[in-house]
């Protein structure tokens, strides 16, 4: 398969995986629960924290009724699913909506045009120990293992680029660049493939990607570092979420 066609396979693949059912668009609500039953909107029954990392949801509609949702778990109410979400031990509620005018509206995602020019050419140096503090959109700090840095030539300028690892071991990237806010969303992620045993490796701007909060502003997502924020402009990868009539 060409460049091109490969490009525009995974920009297929993102779409359908953006504009999903219960995809990123389709969610309504996180809702940070404490101990003590509460409503929450949208969703029948009182829910609240039940002390070793799960959800309880009672008076659901049945006399006596209760549900726990623990790590994966989901459950659906109604056209409604509902998920646990967990950061630094303190558990939320996420609530699905298919019928959220966002997800409703949503008809794809606007992304530059494939170039192999900015397929780039880099070198990884990990580095062993070292940890950052992300900040995600919410101003919650999380301290994070660096995985390395990502050395390579941006615009004339030699750069580099932070990665860590995400759950399923691969590298990933937070970056921000001159165009965002203006042509682009406000940050974009990037994948990266694993280095070859010498540390040569590549950068593809083309697979930058929107965060799940350019879908949804209940997602709490990790704003770049310092040093993934570039003065140059990276016209490349996914730039908008684009919303029908």
């Amino acid at each position: 398969m060409s460049f091109e066609n490969e490009w525009r396979a995974w920009h297929q693949a993102r779409e359908r995986y953006a504009g999903a059912e219960y995809g990123p668009a389709a969610l309504e609500s996180t809702n940070w629960l404490i101990t003590e039953p509460a409503a929450v909107e949208g969703v029948p029954g009182l829910w609240a924290l039940t002390g070793d990392g799960g959800i309880r949801g009672s008076e659901l509609g049945t006399a006596g009724s209760v549900v726990v949702l623990r790590g994966s778990d989901t459950i659906r109410l109604g056209h409604r699913e509902l998920r646990v979400f967990g950061r630094d031990g303190v558990v939320a509620l996420r609530v699905f909506n298919p019928r959220r005018p966002q997800r409703e509206r949503f008809s794809g995602i606007d992304a530059y045009p494939p170039r192999e020019v900015w397929r780039i050419p880099a070198v990884f140096e990990p580095t062993p120990d070292e940890r950052i503090v992300l900040t995600a959109v919410d101003g919650h700090e999380q301290e994070s293992l660096v995985a390395g840095r990502l050395r390579f030539t941006l615009d004339g300028t030699e750069s580099t680029l932070t990665v860590t690892r995400n759950p399923q071991g691969g590298l990933t990237a937070v970056f921000a660049d001159a165009t965002n806010g203006i042509e682009t969303y406000r940050f974009r992620f990037l994948p990266i493939d694993e280095p070859a045993a010498d540390g040569t490796a590549f950068i593809d701007f083309n697979r930058a990607y929107l965060p799940p909060c350019a879908f949804s502003d209940q997602f709490v997502c990790p704003l770049p570092p310092a040093g993934n924020r570039y003065t140059a402009s990276i016209r490349a990868g996914e730039r908008a979420v684009v919303l029908g009539g």
